[in-house]
C-alpha cells in the first residue's frame, strides 16, 4: 500500500518537471529584439536622408558585438545596459595590471531588473574570458540587486589584465553574450 501511495507522487513530480520544462523552452523562443543605441557623438545628423538612417537603425538592431564604448543595448525585458567609459593600464596592490570599465543599467521595463557584476566578463586578445577581479584601488564598485521600473544604477567593473573587449551577459548561466563592447 506504501508504494501505491508514491506511484502518483512521483507522476505528479514528473509531469510538473516536463511542464516547466516546455514553457521554459517556449519561453526563451521568444521574438523580442535586442536593439542598440548608438553614443550621440556617433549618431548621425539630421541632414541625412531618411533611407540612409532606416539603414542605419536596421543594422544598429542587429549588431550586438564590438560595439563602441558609450553604445546602449536595449534588451527585450526593457533593460538597457550601457559601457561609459574604460580605465586601462591600471596597476593592483601586487603590480598587476588591471582594467576597469563604468557600466550604467537602466529599467526601461514593467517589471523590476535585476543587475550584477556578474553580467560581465572581460576577454583578452586570444580569446580569453575572466569574470570580474579584485582591485585594491576600486572604487564605486558594482554591486548586485533588482531595479525598480524606471530606475537607475551605474557602477565600475575590474578585470585582470589588459583587455580586447568586454562581455554582457543577460543571465549567469548563458554561454554566449548578449552584448560586447571593443575596447581596442
Amino acid at each position: 500500500m506504501a508504494k501505491e501511495g508514491k506511484k502518483p507522487m512521483g507522476k505528479i513530480v514528473l509531469i510538473v518537471v516536463v511542464v516547466l520544462v516546455v514553457v521554459g523552452a517556449l519561453g526563451s523562443m521568444g521574438g523580442n529584439k535586442t536593439t542598440t543605441t548608438a553614443p550621440e557623438s556617433t549618431q548621425q545628423t539630421e541632414q541625412s536622408d531618411a533611407k540612409d538612417q532606416s539603414a542605419t537603425e536596421q543594422k544598429t538592431e542587429e549588431s550586438t558585438e564590438n560595439l563602441v564604448i558609450g553604445t546602449t543595448v536595449n534588451l527585450p525585458d526593457g533593460l538597457s545596459v550601457t559601457v561609459d567609459s574604460v580605465e586601462p593600464g591600471l596597476a593592483n596592490y601586487d603590480g598587476s595590471a588591471m582594467t576597469g570599465i563604468h557600466v550604467t543599467y537602466t529599467n526601461n521595463g514593467d517589471d523590476g531588473a535585476s543587475y550584477n557584476v556578474f553580467d560581465w566578463k572581460g576577454e583578452d586578445a586570444n580569446g580569453a574570458q575572466q569574470s570580474s577581479g579584485y582591485y585594491s584601488d576600486g572604487s564605486d564598485e558594482l554591486s548586485s540587486g533588482t531595479l525598480a521600473k524606471g530606475g537607475t544604477v551605474s557602477g565600475n567593473v575590474y578585470f585582470k589584465g589588459d583587455l580586447a573587449r568586454v562581455l554582457y551577459f543577460g543571465n549567469v548561466l548563458e554561454k554566449t553574450a548578449t552584448a560586447s563592447w571593443a575596447l581596442s
